[in-house]
């Protein structure tokens, strides 16, 4: 799915193209300091800085990514629960924690993502 203004997480996504990271939060009912750590950036930066450039990557990418499970799930409720619901193939954490972390984390844990989305059937 590609990214749209009014994709199921609504009103993350600025004029401008950046995500913000507290409306971000609020979407998926985490703290900021949860997002910031699935962003890679500290608390603090994004309560200043909720669009700061230097999430963006991580954060458009994850905002994909959701938009997706939503789309394949049923709606952003349903994708909520399963990227908070612990899986044994991720060590029993969920796959929210799994993207908290270094870039090689993050990247892993979009991994499990994308071979999850991929296994859904049409």
């Amino acid at each position: 799915m590609a990214l749209m203004p009014n994709a199921p997480l609504e009103g993350v996504i600025t004029e401008e193209g950046r995500v913000d990271a507290k409306a971000l939060a609020r979407q998926i009912d985490v703290s900021v300091p949860t997002i910031a750590n699935v962003l890679g950036k500290s608390p603090r930066l994004l309560n200043d800085y909720p669009t700061a450039k230097s999430a963006q990557r991580r954060a458009l990418t994850f905002v994909d990514r959701v938009n997706d499970l939503a789309g394949e799930l049923g709606g952003l409720k349903f994708a909520i629960v399963w990227l908070k619901t612990p899986m044994r193939d991720l060590g029993g954490r969920s796959a929210l924690e799994a993207l908290e972390g270094n870039d090689a984390a993050f990247a892993t844990a979009i991994g499990f993502i994308d071979d999850f989305l991929n296994a859904v059937p049409d």
